[in-house]
């Protein structure tokens, strides 16, 4: 799955684009918390999840709020990293 920078306007757009992506019903918040409890808690697997032009994402959320996105998925990716592959979710940034 890949999300482009350049189209995501604010958090809400960015929440909007992983809960769609992801397949989070109309349970999901819309919100970081609630995006790391599915994700930590292997709601979907196996994912592979890369962001594209992350300067643009950068942009529409702020330095500070960027970062603390970035520091979560990866957190939880690296939290995957010994399952195998069906299990896991991979993040990446691609600049």
């Amino acid at each position: 799955m890949f999300i482009d920078g350049r189209f995501v306007l604010n958090e809400a757009d960015l929440q909007q684009r992983l809960g769609s992506a992801l397949g989070y019903g109309p349970y999901y918040r819309h919100d970081l918390g609630d995006l790391h409890l599915h994700l930590a808690a292997g709601d979907p697997r196996p994912v592979k999840l890369v962001w594209i032009h992350p300067q643009a994402v950068r942009l529409a959320l702020g330095v500070a709020l960027f970062d603390t996105y970035v520091e979560t998925l990866q957190r939880i990716a690296a939290d995957d990293e010994g399952r195998h592959w069906n299990e896991r979710f991979v993040f990446r940034i691609l600049d």
